[in-house]
C-alpha cells in the first residue's frame, strides 16, 4: 500500500488544476482517471476563457456575469507566466473574441453593450478592426470586442499534465470503502493507494463515486448538441452572433479549430446547442445551415460538411435545473466533491478546494506511477 497527502478522482480541467496547484501547495498528490485525460467535458469544449458578458444578453448584469468577469484576468496572468499556476506553454487560438448582431438588435441591449457598466469588458469596433470575414459590404450589423479568448483545449491539458508523468494513473479503479469512507484506490495493475484527502473531480463520473459512497450532494445534467462544421474555405472566426430572436442568447458561439491536416473547422455553440437536444442530428444540421446562411450569406459553405456532438454538463444539482453561478465544493469526512461548471472558472474552483483543506502537507514520498499517460483527442480530429 502507497500513500499520499491528496487523490485525485478524474483528469478533466478540475482534477488538472487541482492536481497542480496542490503539488504547488506542497502536498503529495496523484490523479486517476479512468479515460484518458481530458475526456468528456473538457476536450468537448471551444475552450473559451470569458468575461459572462454572454450571460448578460438580456441588457443587465447577472449573478452568474459578475462571479466570472475576473477570470480572463485570471487566465491571461496564468499565460504570461505570472499567475496561480504557469500556462506559458499552452497554445492560445485567439486572443481577441468578438460578438456581432444582425441588423437588428433591441435598443436596451445596444445600450447596454454602449454603458458604463461594462466599459472596461466590451468595445465597440469600426470596420478595419472587425475580423475579415464580418467586413463584407453585405454586413450590417455592429461588432463588438469582449476580453474573452480563446484556448487550445488539448493543448491546455497536455500542459497540465507534463509536469506529473508519474503521479496520473489513466486506466480502470475501483474505491475501497469502509465505513462510508475511501479507504483506499485499487488500480488496475494490482497496486493500492491511500491518501489522507480524496477529491472527487471527475465531472459527470461524480455521480457513480457519490452513490457508491452515499453522499448527501446530487449532480445535474444539462445536456448540449453542438455542430461541427467542417470546410476547406471557412473563414477564421471567434465569435457570438446575438440577434432579436436569440431571446437574451448567445444565437450561435462560433469557435474555428483546426483538424489534424490543417483543414478549419467551425464548432458552433449558444442557442443552437441548447434547443439541438431535442432535434434529430438531421434537423438540427438542417437548422445550423439555415442559422449561417441568415447570418453570414456572403460566406460559401457549399463543400462544408456537418455532423453533430453531444456532450453533458455536469454540475451540482439547481433549482430547476439551472445553470450554477458558481464553483462547486464541500466536503464530506475524507471526501471533498467539486465541480468547475465551467472551464473558465477552474481559477476559481481552486480558491474554494484551497480554503477548504485544514491539513499541513505532510512531505509523504511522492508515487511514481509507470504507465503511459493518455490524452483525449479533440472532437474535430474524430472521424475526420
Amino acid at each position: 500500500m502507497q500513500k499520499t497527502d491528496i487523490a485525485i478522482l478524474g483528469g478533466g480541467i478540475a482534477g488538472l488544476w487541482l492536481l497542480n496547484l496542490l503539488a504547488k501547495r506542497g502536498y503529495s498528490v496523484l490523479l486517476v482517471e479512468k479515460e484518458a485525460l481530458g475526456s468528456g467535458q473538457t476536450i468537448a469544449s471551444q475552450g473559451m476563457i470569458h468575461g459572462g458578458i454572454k450571460y448578460a444578453l438580456g441588457g443587465f448584469l447577472s449573478d452568474a456575469s459578475e462571479t466570472i468577469a475576473a477570470m480572463p484576468a485570471r487566465w491571461q496572468a496564468c499565460l504570461a507566466g505570472q499567475g496561480t499556476l504557469d500556462l506559458s506553454a499552452v497554445r492560445t487560438l485567439a486572443q481577441d473574441y468578438f460578438l456581432f448582431s444582425d441588423a437588428k438588435l433591441s435598443s436596451r441591449v445596444t445600450a447596454f453593450l454602449g454603458s458604463k457598466a461594462i466599459e472596461s469588458r466590451v468595445t465597440r469596433v469600426g470596420e478595419s478592426d472587425r475580423p475579415e470575414v464580418l467586413r463584407n459590404d453585405e454586413f450590417k450589423g455592429r461588432v463588438y470586442k469582449l476580453q474573452d479568448f480563446v484556448l487550445d483545449t488539448r493543448s491546455l491539458v497536455e500542459e497540465l499534465a507534463r509536469p506529473f508523468q508519474n503521479r496520473i494513473h489513466t486506466g480502470s479503479f475501483n474505491l475501497r470503502v469502509e465505513a462510508g469512507k475511501i479507504a483506499a484506490i485499487e488500480l488496475d495493475d494490482n497496486s493500492s493507494i491511500s491518501a489522507r484527502q480524496y477529491i472527487l473531480a471527475a465531472g459527470q463520473g461524480n455521480g457513480e463515486l457519490i452513490k457508491q459512497l452515499n453522499l448527501p450532494v446530487t449532480m445535474q445534467l444539462r445536456p448540449l448538441k453542438q455542430v461541427i462544421v467542417t470546410g476547406p474555405d471557412l473563414p477564421r472566426l471567434y465569435a457570438h452572433a446575438v440577434s432579436l430572436k436569440a431571446g437574451g442568447k448567445p444565437r450561435l458561439t462560433i469557435t474555428t479549430h483546426y483538424l489534424d491536416d490543417g483543414a478549419p473547422c467551425w464548432y458552433l455553440g449558444g442557442q443552437l446547442a441548447e434547443t439541438g437536444v431535442e432535434q434529430s442530428d438531421q434537423a438540427l444540421i438542417a437548422q445550423a445551415r439555415s442559422e449561417l446562411q441568415s447570418l453570414l450569406s456572403w460566406v460559401d459553405f457549399s463543400n462544408c460538411s456537418y455532423r453533430t456532438l453531444s456532450i453533458n454538463r455536469a454540475e451540482p444539482s439547481q433549482k430547476h435545473q439551472k445553470r450554477p453561478d458558481e464553483p462547486y465544493a464541500e466536503q464530506f469526512g475524507n471526501t471533498l466533491v467539486c465541480w468547475p461548471t465551467k472551464m473558465t472558472l477552474a481559477p476559481l474552483l481552486g480558491d474554494k478546494v484551497d480554503d477548504l483543506l485544514q491539513f499541513t502537507p505532510e512531505q509523504t514520498a511522492d508515487i511514481h506511477l509507470s504507465r503511459p499517460v493518455s490524452l483525449a483527442t479533440s472532437p474535430w480530429s474524430i472521424g475526420s
